[in-house]
């Protein structure tokens, strides 16, 4: 991840110093789920409504197409429920609703659809995602409850490092207001134990921000 942050801040930097650049910041809303499956049955899952704050530069290079990078907070989580046993969180568990903080850098191109100020746009490339800490909550066929942290490590429970591939279409005003929709599929499975569970999260959401200023 510490790798990830210093290429990104050294690319940003090298295409600063030679093009006109915007900056901006941006927030708003989304629901996001995961694609589960124990064994290659799918399980049934639910959304959890979250949102995402960040910022990012819009950096032009050839005609239409700008390099568009940016990071951002997003609360993320799934609620699933199991006809299968799936460890984690623990083969007795008929459910689960979690709830997790992800760092996001993402590395997109934007290409606009025409030269006016206003203008439609779309962005499409990868992201790389980093889960700081999360929270499980699940009902076990005992009887019992359990609410607990999510247990993260590179060799089994729950993985911190993740890939996303990044859908983004929206629209921007000539005063710098951008409003897009944007979609995340994570690539990655979520689940590091053998035999364990396919998780694959992804999101879909709304996003407002305004570019605060441009280096000419």
């Amino acid at each position: 991840m510490k790798g990830i942050l210093i290429f990104s801040v050294t690319l940003c930097y090298t295409l600063t110093s030679h093009a006109q650049v915007e900056f901006g910041i941006f927030a708003g809303p989304h629901a996001s789920s995961a694609h589960y499956s124990v064994a290659g049955a799918k399980q049934s899952t639910d959304y959890k409504i979250g949102f995402h704050l960040g910022a990012g530069f819009k950096i032009p290079f050839d005609n239409k197409i700008s390099f568009s990078p940016a990071l951002s907070y997003k609360l993320m989580g799934y609620k699933v429920a199991f006809n299968n046993p799936s460890y984690p969180p623990d083969l007795l568990a008929k459910d689960n609703n979690t709830s997790f903080h992800e760092i996001d850098v993402d590395v997109l191109l934007q290409f606009d659809l025409g030269k006016s100020p206003g203008h439609f746009f779309f962005k499409l490339g990868p992201s790389f995602n980093f889960i700081l800490a999360g929270r499980e909550k699940y009902n076990l066929l005992t009887g019992e409850q359990v609410d607990r942290n999510m247990k993260f490590s590179v060799l089994n429970g729950y993985g911190r490092y993740d890939a996303s591939a990044v859908i983004q279409f929206g629209y921007e005003t000539s005063y710098g207001f951008i409003v897009y929709a944007d979609f995340y599929q994570h690539m990655i499975s979520m689940n590091n134990e053998d035999q364990g569970p396919s998780i694959r999260n992804y999101l879909i959401g709304l996003t407002v921000g305004k570019f605060l200023r441009s280096k000419k």
